[in-house]
């Protein structure tokens, strides 16, 4: 499929073509990325986070799901859930390693 957004990973120095039709979990997981999650794409576990760099506008917008597992402190700071997120353009980021901890996110509710 020609124009097909490419994702930089900038912490992993690596490049992703993604298919827009899926989200940015879903594009990883079929293309072998690691990526840490728990809830398998719902939103719930917030592992699969990552931080805009580059092209925020080249996303899907901020979905209700991500705002109450993020919340709003986050968002502003760049912080978007890959399962919730789609590149409809290229745009650069940072991806938590697999083995970081990822626990220190608010509970949902609080």
């Amino acid at each position: 499929m020609p124009n097909q957004p490419q994702v930089f990973i900038a912490n992993r120095s690596l490049t992703v073509t993604v298919n827009p039709a899926f989200s940015l979990l879903n594009n990883y997981l079929m293309q072998n990325i690691p990526i840490q999650t728990l809830c398998g794409g719902k939103a719930a576990c917030g592992r699969c986070r990552f931080r805009v760099i580059d092209g925020d506008s080249g996303l899907s917008p901020v979905r209700p799901a991500e705002i109450a597992r993020l919340g709003e402190a986050l968002i502003s700071a760049g912080w978007r859930l890959s399962c919730q997120t789609h590149a409809l353009r290229n745009v650069t980021i940072e991806l938590p390693g697999i083995d970081e901890k990822l626990d220190d996110l608010p509970q949902p509710g609080s």
